[in-house]
């Protein structure tokens, strides 16, 4: 494929649809709308729910466009927020989206932690999973 433009957007596009593309299987669907709204939805739930200093670092880890949507209207001092109950979480990854609802938010939040612990860190993924309460380490386990 011939370069778009500058070699870091035309690589961050591609590792994005290459991520896309593991959702929409994990989730088996088609919808590429549909696992964007699943990886933004989770992640930032993720990146509220995070102490800032863990959320700076997953941050650097995503792909330069998924960062762009990972701190998309992200609010420091409100953050992190409290809960510990996965309803909680899920409430909060339905409200971070426009189309999840039911079965869809747990499976989403599967499909993107199995995600994050294939392409990224191991470290990095087992502090932020360290970092959320059991409860919603429960709903994400694989």
């Amino acid at each position: 494929m011939p370069e778009l433009g500058l070699a870091t957007i035309d690589t961050s596009v591609q590792q994005t649809n290459r991520w896309l593309g593991a959702i929409m299987a994990d989730m088996d669907t088609h919808d590429k709308q549909f696992a964007f709204q699943a990886l933004r939805s989770v992640l930032t739930t993720l990146r509220d729910r995070l102490p800032m200093d863990l959320a700076a670092n997953l941050g650097a880890q995503l792909p330069l466009l998924v960062r762009g949507v990972y701190y998309d209207g992200y609010v420091p001092a409100e953050t992190p927020t409290k809960y510990r109950r996965a309803t909680d979480w899920n409430a909060a990854v339905v409200s971070a989206g426009d189309n999840l609802e039911g079965e869809d938010v747990e499976r989403a939040s599967r499909a993107v932690f199995g995600l994050l612990k294939w392409e990224l860190d191991d470290g990095i993924v087992a502090k932020v999973s360290e970092a959320l309460p059991e409860d919603v380490r429960a709903v994400i386990a694989q």
